[in-house]
């Protein structure tokens, strides 16, 4: 017997909002390319999917700003400029020329700030006056690794967390590994052991535009912090992974004909 929905079917994007996540997403040149980034740059990893799920975050949860760790060339940057411009965005990056690199192309976009410096150390100035932000934290470059840094100063927000390059157990979704240490469910437990769940990007959800993105693919790992997390639960775009008493990622179909299997 199917089980029985106890709410309301989520509201996913109306076709106003996907014409204009369509033109803000291709309209954003690829610098990264330039740059020798794996999939040849572009906003979110050039993955529309990843736009989507975006999008239905900021609005499930009404997020206030956009926070961007790891801006690299700015792609993603300025298509969150473009896509939100009524929300500030704010963004980051270690290395000097890559943010003013960022900070020039955004040249005339009044939304957004980018500064330069560390990002577990910038973070509570990037939160400033932000009740609800959505957190994309993608400053995963150098023999540094913020993310632990970060998710330790996000421990005690309201907000919006977006990993990415994200373990999901998909072999067509990479994740990054620093030191032997998996970005995955089992860091987020490490980091914040209250935590009872996360959900990661369903990447066999039925999405409004195809991705285009022929290369590398990044898994995201989505962690809502003090806030009620139920409309993740039963929107279609994300899938649970429960963290207690151990981590369990979901049983993709697709990665059988992916692996070969």
């Amino acid at each position: 017997m199917p089980a029985i929905r106890t709410s309301p079917p989520p509201q996913l994007m109306d076709d106003k909002a996907v014409e204009q996540m369509l033109g803000a997403f291709y309209r954003t040149p690829r610098a990264g390319g330039l740059d020798r980034l794996a999939g040849g740059g572009g906003p979110l990893g050039f993955d529309i999917t990843a736009a989507c799920r975006l999008h239905a975050l900021i609005s499930l949860f009404g997020c206030d700003g956009i926070i961007e760790t790891g801006c690299h060339l700015g792609d993603t940057t300025e298509y969150l400029a473009r896509a939100y411009p009524h929300l500030p965005v704010r963004a980051c990056d270690l290395d000097e020329r890559r943010a003013a690199f960022t900070r020039a192309r955004l040249t005339g976009r009044s939304n957004t700030v980018v500064r330069h410096g560390d990002s577990g150390r910038l973070l509570p100035a990037l939160l400033s006056g932000l009740e609800r932000p959505l957190v994309f934290l993608d400053a995963h470059w150098g023999p540094d690794w913020p993310l632990r840094a970060e998710l330790a100063t996000l421990r005690d927000e309201r907000a919006v967390v977006i990993v990415d390059d994200f373990h999901i157990g998909h072999p067509r979704f990479g994740h990054d590994t620093y030191d032997e240490v998996v970005c995955g469910p089992e860091l987020i437990t490490a980091a914040l052991p209250d935590l009872g769940r996360m959900f990661v990007g369903d990447v066999e959800a039925d999405y409004p535009l195809p991705c285009l993105q022929s290369g590398r693919r990044s898994g995201t790992g989505i962690i809502v912090l003090g806030l009620d997390d139920t409309p993740l639960a039963v929107h279609p775009w994300f899938a649970e992974v429960p963290l207690h008493p151990r981590p369990v990622l979901p049983a993709w179909i697709s990665a059988l004909e992916v692996s070969g299997r």
